[in-house]
């Protein structure tokens, strides 16, 4: 969606983008997650391995449900700091630790994943869900994950599969570019298939300085209850989505809204909700002892 701005810009338009669909997510964590990203998190805590005593840090948190699902793991002696970059997003969590009663365990706070103020080896787990791949420099970020582990720390992470096995989301953007007559990113700027190649995700990793890169597909789907469920959640909870949209006139957000929903349409059931298969590349690593 930026890949024609340099670093810098792309990451306040990113910062701004998703500070402002903050309220959404906040919204949305109050009601029981499903789906892509619900098996994403089971993933990512079941080869974490958050343990008793354990210090977790979780990055681009979002709604900090991976890491607050890691509090109750690390309790009672450990503790979790779930981080974003949109200060929005970070008080939106704090303020849900407090509801949850987990101030003991969890905190969060505004960080930035691709320059992290903390210090060196002071974590055992690092969790990133659905994160790096929309961040400028994705290697500095993994890095800075590595500096921040203690040596043989673990760092799990989610991210979106290849368009086409996720076309909940790439019909929108297909449509988009489509209507709007734009190119393709080119491979590997930042956005939600960024990291989707494993061979790419890898060698990211490596060149991070991470050990013992493991990476598998996570085969799942997405549901919602309506076609206007699918498009509402999506244009509202994505940052560039939401962004994209409320720049254009409301003849071109009708003409792409058109051609996705035609397109979503063959993944309509007999009931009226929208199954759409997903994927998802789950890696874990180690930083170097």
């Amino acid at each position: 969606m930026f890949s024609s701005m340099g670093s810098s810009d792309y990451q306040e338009a990113s910062r701004r983008q998703w500070g402002d669909s903050a309220a959404g997510w906040a919204r949305a964590a109050e009601e029981e997650e499903f789906g892509a990203s619900a098996d994403a998190a089971a993933w990512m805590l079941e080869n974490g391995e958050p343990r008793p005593g354990e210090r977790v840090l979780e990055l681009a948190c979002g709604a900090g449900r991976v890491g607050l699902q890691a509090a109750s793991m690390v309790a009672p002696d450990g503790s979790v700091l779930c981080s974003d970059f949109a200060e929005a997003m970070a008080q939106a969590v704090q303020e849900r630790i407090a509801r949850l009663g987990l101030s003991s365990t969890a905190e969060a706070r505004v960080l930035d994943a691709q320059d992290l103020a903390l210090e060196d080896g002071s974590f055992d787990l690092v969790l990133c869900r659905f994160g790096y791949m929309l961040m400028a420099d994705p290697t500095r970020a993994l890095s800075e994950s590595a500096r921040v582990l203690r040596p043989g720390g673990r760092l799990v992470l989610a991210v979106w599969g290849p368009g086409e096995k996720n076309p909940w989301i790439s019909t929108i953007f297909d449509a988009a570019m489509a209507h709007l007559g734009a190119s393709p990113p080119e491979p590997g700027s930042p956005g939600p298939f960024a990291l989707a190649d494993f061979g790419r995700l890898r060698k990211t990793m490596e060149g991070a300085g991470l050990v013992n890169v493991a990476v598998t597909e996570i085969e799942t789907r997405q549901t919602y209850p309506s076609l206007e469920s699918w498009w509402q959640n999506l244009t509202e909870l994505s940052g560039p989505l939401t962004a994209l949209f409320a720049a254009l006139p409301e003849p071109d957000r009708e003409a792409i809204r058109a051609a996705a929903t035609s397109a979503a349409e063959s993944f309509l059931t007999s009931d009226g909700s929208v199954v759409f298969p997903a994927s998802v590349v789950g890696a874990r690593a180690a930083a170097s002892a």
